[in-house]
């Protein structure tokens, strides 16, 4: 889908992807968003800029999504806006981390190889970051890079990707069983540890 050029047309796409979601619920009790509309709206929120906007966007996808893991463009996108909007930011951007551990990286401009380990789904390979839109990259400021860099790189952030990069090398070795079951909740559980 490509994203609009205007403002205008940007606000035009959310209201109709918005609407969609709406009238499935409406008929059937539930989302089905096998498409992932409702993470291509955090983009089309992060480039519209509308603080008032995104902050409903973002209690709407809490309360219909509450144990939704995310995908990268969004977390980011969702990191951005809290962050833009004074609001912190800061787990956001960690679960972005965890989410696909290229992308801050080649955010900052820094030079980003695959890391031999098993990834949970094609979101945290090191190819995923091409399925990011570029207008969305390109949105992303100076100072929105600044504070990236300054949260990517403190202790908290370096030990939390540290042992998610442990955890992934061994889970791509063990076969099923209590071992690689109590490391898949670790690894899962690496999202919340960050504030």
């Amino acid at each position: 889908m490509a994203i609009p050029k205007t403002p205008k047309g940007i606000g035009n796409q959310i209201t109709r992807i918005r609407s969609t979601l709406s009238a499935f619920k409406r008929e059937y009790g539930f989302i089905d968003d096998g498409a992932g509309d409702r993470y291509y709206l955090f983009n089309l929120y992060f480039l519209l800029g509308d603080n008032r906007r995104s902050s409903e966007y973002l209690r709407w996808f809490q309360g219909q999504f509450p144990s939704d893991y995310g995908e990268p463009s969004a977390l980011l996108c969702w990191a951005l806006i809290l962050h833009r909007g004074g609001k912190g930011g800061v787990h956001m951007l960690g679960r972005t981390m965890l989410s696909n551990i290229y992308l801050i990286p080649y955010l900052l401009g820094e030079k980003t190889e695959r890391v031999a380990m098993w990834h949970s789904s094609n979101w945290g390979e090191f190819d995923y970051i091409k399925e990011i839109p570029g207008r969305v990259l390109d949105a992303v400021t100076d100072e929105d890079k600044a504070w990236i860099r300054e949260s990517y790189y403190s202790e908290s952030f370096q030990k939390v990707l540290k042992r998610h990069i442990e955890i992934n090398k061994a889970l791509e070795i063990l076969h099923p069983g209590e071992e690689r079951s109590a490391l898949v909740r670790e690894l899962f559980s690496l999202k919340d540890s960050i504030e």
